[in-house]
């Protein structure tokens, strides 16, 4: 090989590494998803469970005065929800626990799950929540409320659909909450607003539907590069407003993580349970093991013979189109629905329906889509009706198919 040829052969060696690691930098910093989970930047490299808390607001006597400590840590968990990040499958899984949860906190005998913070800090939180769904818990976060203002203030907003109006004045936040239903990107006090909202017919339940729209839209901002030019600001917030027992670098290995995971693997679910008569969330024992199992990733069969229970609700400008779509699924297999032609406003319909995995059954509502030929888009969070496995918002798509159109 001559000298010349040589050089022409390094220098074209030199360029490929260049453009390997260009390419690979650029994938790690604007589209992680392209990757690997083990070969991104600061990834992690085995699952890890937290517990996420946000605080209620805790007062002090001052004088004759209630004074508002916006940086306390001890208040009841207004908000609580296991997360599992899983490298290895490359999904995120969160579990919303009610905070009128009635449970056993240990040395205190059965209260609301949300007294477990107050009663004994974080660490009788995480007990609380390891003792009852048998699930290991690495790490724990707590959020005080302001925070999440500021926060969501610093990255512009969060766009949030808001499914009813909401209108209430919250005398304990000193927080007048009026949202009209619609796409709006919310400052953060009309975030805290939407996130503890809990005055509709489903109460506390109503209000974790709503705080996994809020963490879908989360997730939606996160991979938004123009949020990591913020990172000085909200390092800041974090050292205020934020509890935890990790350090900064977990942080953000676990955030860049959560950007780089496509969001049909970001999956919502909520604790089985059922009301009780004096409004405690009473848990549903006999599908604790499945949620378990969903969770942590393990094997669960799921019954795909169609005898799940399918809730249908109108969400097009076409009358009855519930009834339609029911009696479409009826020759399907399906035979046990909800039907609700009335929930959706009429003169906003939704033109891609909704198939919304409500149990963490995300096999249940591919079975539903595909029955539906394909029409729709699945929503893996508890958001839809409490008493199905799987509900459809039946949207302008939909018409077609129920009225036999080409």
């Amino acid at each position: 090989m001559s000298g010349k040829t040589f050089a022409w052969s390094l220098i074209f060696i030199v360029a490929a590494i260049l453009g390997i690691a260009g390419g690979y930098f650029y994938a790690n910093f604007t589209n992680p998803q392209w990757l690997p989970p083990m070969l991104r930047l600061g990834g992690l490299k085995e699952p890890r469970t937290i517990l996420v808390m946000g605080t209620d607001v805790v007062y002090s006597l001052n004088g004759r005065r209630n004074i508002a400590d916006k940086t306390a840590f001890n208040g009841r968990s207004d908000t609580m929800i296991l997360v599992r990040f899983d490298p290895f499958r490359n999904t995120i899984k969160a579990l919303s626990i009610p905070r009128d949860t009635y449970v056993m906190v240990p040395g205190f005998g059965h209260q609301k799950i949300n007294s477990a913070n107050a009663l004994g800090g974080p660490s009788l939180a995480k007990q609380t929540v390891q003792s009852l769904l048998n699930v290991p818990i690495d790490n724990y976060v707590i959020l005080n409320l302001a925070g999440l203002v500021k926060a969501v203030d610093i990255v512009g907003g969060i766009t949030v659909q808001i499914p009813k109006p909401m209108k209430y004045m919250d005398w304990t936040a000193k927080l007048k909450i009026e949202l009209e239903p619609g796409f709006h990107t919310l400052t953060g006090n009309q975030a805290m607003g939407f996130v503890r909202f809990r005055h509709d017919a489903l109460g506390d339940i109503g209000r974790v539907q709503r705080q996994q729209l809020f963490m879908h839209a989360i997730l939606n901002k996160l991979v938004q590069p123009t949020v990591w030019t913020h990172l000085p600001e909200l390092i800041e917030i974090e050292k205020e407003y934020l509890l935890t027992d990790m350090d900064f670098s977990d942080i953000l290995n676990l955030a860049n993580f959560a950007r780089s995971v496509p969001k049909k693997n970001f999956m919502l679910s909520m604790l089985p349970g059922n009301f009780s008569g004096d409004g405690n969330w009473l848990v549903d024992r006999s599908n604790v093991s499945k949620i378990d199992a969903w969770f942590l990733g393990a094997y669960q069969s799921c019954d795909l013979t169609r005898n799940f229970k399918v809730a249908i609700e109108n969400a097009s400008s076409t009358p009855h189109l519930a009834y339609k779509v029911s009696n479409y699924l009826r020759t399907k297999g399906y035979n046990t629905f909800i039907i609700n032609n009335d929930n959706f406003d009429k003169t906003k319909p939704l033109e891609k329906s909704k198939i919304i995995a409500q149990k963490g059954n995300p096999q249940e509502a591919k079975l539903v889509l595909t029955d539906l030929d394909n029409n729709g888009s699945i929503v893996n969070a508890s958001i839809g009706d409490l008493d199905a496995s799987v509900t459809v918002e039946a949207g302008q798509d939909l018409v077609k198919i129920v009225n036999n159109d080409p």
